[in-house]
């Protein structure tokens, strides 16, 4: 409705405290991060919008370091394949390197991620969240992902996590170029099929069956793969990857009991795996990606202060200040 639309809210990358500020301003708040339930919807909407924003930032970085260095392993990798006499030439190499699959893949995830992303809060009932290459380098989400779901940052980190993911992976491109193969094969029978049509129609309903049931095994690689990246940003991000993946759990508490599901067996069709195992995996993964397997990026503002005050940088305030500028840079840039 005009109403909800009004009610949207969005702030693009490296803008949106500004923007909080004005509105924060306008509703007279002077703590956003006290308990939500101490205020009213559209506030409740300007905390959801903060810690979107906040938690998105941060999972974009990671994820621009995570395919940066993919990207610069594919291109080593590839060159070590060609003859001396390519890699000396810039130009045999640069076309060289194009025709590389890996290489083409990294450098689209490379286009997918850079660039100034929106954030985008949509108040609606229905929880969701995701990203598309329709409507590139915007995050969206609804507010019923908060209300339901999403108690902190860390399980927020881990649901953009996962929608990012989807996007480096290509899983929107592999799911169309799927679609469109089977779309023309249906196509090409109809226009080929001697008995008007009769055949093909027959057949079509056989090669719907095999669509669905094939596109459903690319949905649960597909959901296991971004869960997997998902958590390893998050993990990259310095967020509890623990913590986070209690989201996931309260998710198959509430499908169990909503009767979306009933056993922990999946069958060909599920466009998606359990919600439990995906919970069980999540817990898996985080012990091996974790803030602690990234410290030397999660390194907090206190301890940037503290090494910037060791004896061996000791000098001028002015100095000391210089140093923690340096030191906080080189935590972004990492």
């Amino acid at each position: 409705t005009p109403d909800e639309k009004a009610r949207v809210l969005s702030a693009g990358e490296g803008e949106w405290r500004i923007l909080l500020q004005k509105l924060r301003s306008n509703y007279e708040l002077h703590h956003l991060q006290d308990v939500a339930g101490s205020y009213d919807d559209d506030n409740k909407h300007l905390i959801m919008m903060q810690n979107t924003a906040i938690v998105g930032e941060k999972i974009l970085r990671a994820a621009r370091q995570y395919v940066k260095s993919n990207l610069a392993d594919a291109v080593k990798e590839a060159a070590s394949r060609l003859p001396p006499e390519s890699v000396a030439d810039d130009t045999k190499l640069y076309e060289a390197l194009e025709l590389d699959e890996e290489v083409d893949g990294w450098t689209k995830a490379r286009q997918q991620v850079h660039g100034h992303w929106q954030f985008v809060l949509i108040p609606s009932s229905i929880p969701n969240a995701f990203v598309s290459e329709m409507l590139p380098r915007r995050i969206f989400i609804t507010t019923a992902m908060f209300e339901e779901f999403i108690a902190s940052q860390d399980e927020l980190a881990l649901i953009l996590g996962h929608e990012i993911s989807h996007l480096i992976l290509g899983h929107s491109s592999t799911m169309n170029s799927f679609e469109s193969s089977y779309r023309t094969l249906e196509v090409l029978l109809l226009s080929l099929d001697p008995t008007s049509g009769l055949l093909s129609l027959a057949f079509m309903g056989f090669l719907a069956s095999v669509r669905s049931a094939i596109g459903a095994g690319y949905s649960r690689d597909h959901e296991r793969q971004a869960d997997e990246l998902g958590v390893k940003l998050c993990a990259m991000a310095c967020y509890d990857t623990r913590a986070a993946s209690e989201v996931m759990h309260k998710m198959h508490v509430e499908n169990v009991e909503s009767g979306g599901a009933t056993s922990n067996m999946p069958t060909f069709f599920d466009s998606h795996p359990p919600s439990d195992e995906r919970y069980r995996s999540l817990l898996d993964e985080s012990k091996n990606e974790n803030p602690n397997k990234y410290e030397e990026n999660c390194a907090t503002l206190k301890s940037l202060f503290f090494e910037a005050i060791k004896p061996e940088v000791r000098g001028s305030p002015e100095e000391v200040r210089a140093k923690l500028r340096t030191l906080k840079i080189q935590n972004e840039v990492n």
